[in-house]
Formats: structure tokens, sequence, C-alpha cells
């Protein structure tokens, strides 16, 4: 059963005073090009890996094209990929000149030896492997210069969805071989310091996809999913202790609480099931459940 859940982050949004009918119209759109390409007959890896590059694409998330910036007015792109058949992965942090972080993480992956590129050296060997490049003015959007300003005069670091903004996003499938995978790609967080990392290309943390288990992409306070190893954590209570999905994610998200973390997951396990749960007020969120339609939810209990 092919199964495919993104989300499009998550934070303290004021849900009765803002409109979210444009994310929720791409949220649905890409999903339905992420449901085609598994009725097709394409590998997880190949639809999350697009389903992501999609949403960096979109000016409307924390991620690609209008990423939040950091302190400076730079934008820095984190991003993941892993692969559930042999827990294959690659992922990359600061880098401003990569048009597609999340290509360039697969290309990680495929085409080196190494899991983590960062910086310059993230930079370098996208301009190697013959990659796009642009600028780092190309990311940057008026939407996000108004929220650092905004940053600067409150003097606070902001997640992606705190200010009204429209955050991190992440991609996870199931496909018709039972195969699993996941992707994240972020901008971070609105005025952090720069050289900041967060936990989206943490293999275990943010990202994390083993066919035996599950396939997890967060969004929310990075330090907090970091810090309880997330990813890997879900993997643990369903291999060692037996847990289903639902029960894994939900006393995972306890415990990023207890670390004075916020957010969310998005999460298939190899049978199939999907958890979508989130200890915030909003996550943005589309899925292909059982019934094999795309479902849209932005609040605990608004899907359409």
């Amino acid at each position: 059963m092919i199964r495919l859940a993104l989300h499009g982050g998550a934070g303290e949004l004021a849900l009765d005073r803002t409109d979210t009918r444009e994310q929720r119209s791409a949220l649905r759109r890409i999903a339905e090009r992420g449901r085609q390409m598994l009725q097709d007959g394409a590998a997880a890896l190949d639809v999350v890996e697009q389903t992501v590059v999609l949403l960096e694409e979109c000016p409307l998330f924390n991620a690609g094209i209008g990423a939040v910036l950091n302190r400076d007015g730079q934008p820095e792109l984190d991003a993941a990929i892993m692969s559930g058949i042999d827990r294959a992965c690659g992922a990359v942090a600061g880098v401003m000149r990569a048009k597609s972080p999340i290509r360039l993480a697969r290309a990680v992956m495929e085409r080196s030896p190494h899991v983590l590129f960062t910086g310059a050296g993230a930079e370098a060997l996208n301009r190697e492997l013959g990659l796009e490049e642009v600028t780092p003015d190309h990311f940057i959007t008026e939407v996000r210069l108004r929220q650092l300003e905004d940053a600067h005069a409150r003097g606070v670091i902001t997640l992606d969805h705190d200010d009204a903004a429209f955050g991190t996003v992440g991609a996870v499938a199931r496909d018709a071989e039972g195969h699993l995978a996941a992707a994240t790609s972020t901008g971070g967080l609105t005025n952090k310091q720069p050289g900041r990392v967060g936990d989206t290309p943490i293999i275990g943390a943010g990202t994390f996809a083993d066919d035996r288990s599950a396939a997890v992409s967060c969004t929310g306070t990075g330090e907090a999913f970091i810090r309880s190893g997330f990813g890997f954590e879900i993997h643990a209570r369903m291999s060692y202790c037996g847990w289903e999905l639902a029960r894994a994610c939900r006393e995972g998200l306890d415990e990023v609480r207890r670390l004075g973390g916020r957010g969310g997951c998005i999460a298939i396990d190899h049978e199939g099931e999907i958890a979508l749960p989130f200890n915030s007020a909003a996550m943005f969120r589309a899925w292909m459940g059982a019934d094999g339609n795309i479902h849209v939810a932005v609040g605990p209990d608004d899907a359409d």
C-alpha cells in the first residue's frame, strides 16, 4: 500500500487571525503530485525528494525560496534525505548557493562517501557535481526581510510559524514495494545566529527512515529534537519496545516538550500507518491515507 505525508512547519500560529488558504492549496497541489508519482510506481526516495523540491520552490514556506533569514540577513539552508532500505542518507547545512538543498543532500548520499557537508564545503561539492547554483538573494523575499526587521526590533529568535511565517518542509513516503523514505529542508529560525544548525540535517534527529520501523520528518524547536534524538527514538520505541507508531511519536514529543521544545512530526510506519502529531498550536500538513484521498490540515481538528 502506498502512503504519503508532508509538512510545512509548526508553531504557535494564531489560527483565528491567519488566512492559510494559500498554504493549504499549495500543500494539496504538491501532495497530489507525490500521490501520482507513487501511483505510477515511483520509489519512495524519489517521491520525497521531488515533493521537497516543490516545497523548496514555493515561497510560502521556510525552505529554499522564502526561507527565513539569519541575524545578518542571509539565508542558511539545511536539508537531509534518508532511505529506509539500507539507511543510506545525505545531508547539508548552512548552504546559501545550492539552488535545491534537498537535491544536494541526495547527491551527498549517492555521489560521495560521506553523509554530511556544511558551508563552503557543501557549496564546493554542489559546483563539483554540476548541480544548479544561485546567489543568496535568490532565496530572499520581502516577507522574510520584514520578519527579520521585526525580530531585530524585538530582540527575539522565532520559529517559522510564531510570527505568521510559514515553515520548515518535509515529506515521508511508503512505496508500492513497501520501502520507506524521508526528506526535510529548512531555513531554520528567524534572526538565528549565523552558523546555527538545527535538527533537520541531523540524521536520527529531524530526519530518519528504516524499513523495519518508520520514516520520520520533524519541524519545531530543533535543539530539543536533537537532544532527544527524536527520529531514532521513534525507531527504538517501535523496534525494541514493540510500540505502535502513534504511541512512539506521542511519547517522543512528550520528551521534546520536557526538554523545552515544541513542534511536531510526520511519520509512516512499515505497515503504512500514518502519524501526524504536534504539541504546538499548528502544524501545516497534508497526507494520503487509506482512502487514497489527499487531506490537508493546519490546526488540531480542521482537516479537509
